[in-house]
């Protein structure tokens, strides 16, 4: 997964998820690029499946996952650069 913004821009490789408490925790130990921890609460997650749901672009890339996987092979990964975006550690 890369994330782009103005504080970064780097590549989240999930390692593994585990649930802490009321968190899913999800991180990248010995994974590519900084190591990094990512707590999901509840509401985070019910926000990112109304945010799913009135989006008919989101829905269908879900829907056609299988297709998207298996076409995607070994091609790398696009650059994701916004024009606007002020990199000051490019």
């Amino acid at each position: 997964m890369k994330v782009v913004s103005k504080l970064a821009n780097m590549t989240l490789t999930v390692g593994r998820m585990y649930r802490d408490g009321n968190r899913l925790v999800i991180t990248n130990e010995g994974g590519e690029g900084i190591p990094t921890k990512v707590y999901v609460h509840p509401k985070d997650v019910t926000g990112a499946l109304k945010a799913l749901f009135s989006s008919l672009s989101a829905l269908g890339f879900v829907i056609l996952f299988p297709y998207f996987y298996f076409r995607a092979g070994d091609e790398k990964d696009e650059q994701v650069t916004p024009k606007s975006m002020n990199n000051p550690w490019v």
